[in-house]
Formats: structure tokens, C-alpha cells, sequence
């Protein structure tokens, strides 16, 4: 996902007319103008696929190491059957 706009936001800029007939005036400025333009199609796609995933996530007490499996919780007494987490993006 986060490729999609690096691989076709850069040329389909790149053919478009001001775009291409400044660079077919100018070639020396065909390496500036692409870096540019994949570092905008970068910061496009980078904020909208973070979005796509969930930030807080669980997973299940039997799937995390064996220390943590049978953590008692205060409130109920009882061991936790899933823990909750922050992937901090």
C-alpha cells in the first residue's frame, strides 16, 4: 500500500505536460524534480497507510511468553485471557 503512490504518482507527474516539457527544456533537472516527487508521493502515502492499520491491538495470554501468561488482574481476581497494546505509531 504504501508503495502505490511511489510507483505511479512519480510518472504519471513526470508525463504530464508542464512537468515534461519543463524537463525537455531543462534534463539537468530530471534527477531534482523525480527526488522531489517521491519524497511527496512518500509523504502522502506514509500518513495514509499508518491510518489504515488499527493503533491499539490485543493479543491473546496463551500467545505471549510463558512469564506473562498467567498475570492475575487486581480488579478481578482472575488471570487475563487477552492483553491490550499500543503499537505507538
Amino acid at each position: 500500500i504504501l508503495q502505490a503512490p511511489v510507483y505511479f504518482l512519480p510518472p504519471v507527474l513526470m508525463a504530464a505536460g508542464p512537468i515534461k516539457s519543463f524537463l525537455t527544456r531543462s534534463p539537468a533537472m530530471a534527477v531534482p524534480v523525480t527526488t522531489y516527487l517521491l519524497l511527496v508521493s512518500f509523504g502522502c502515502g506514509l500518513p495514509s497507510t499508518v491510518a489504515i492499520f488499527p493503533q491499539i491491538s490485543s493479543i491473546a495470554a496463551a500467545d505471549v511468553e510463558p512469564q506473562y501468561q498467567q498475570l492475575v488482574s487486581e480488579e478481578t481476581g482472575k488471570t487475563h485471557e487477552a492483553f491490550y497494546y499500543n503499537k505507538g505509531l
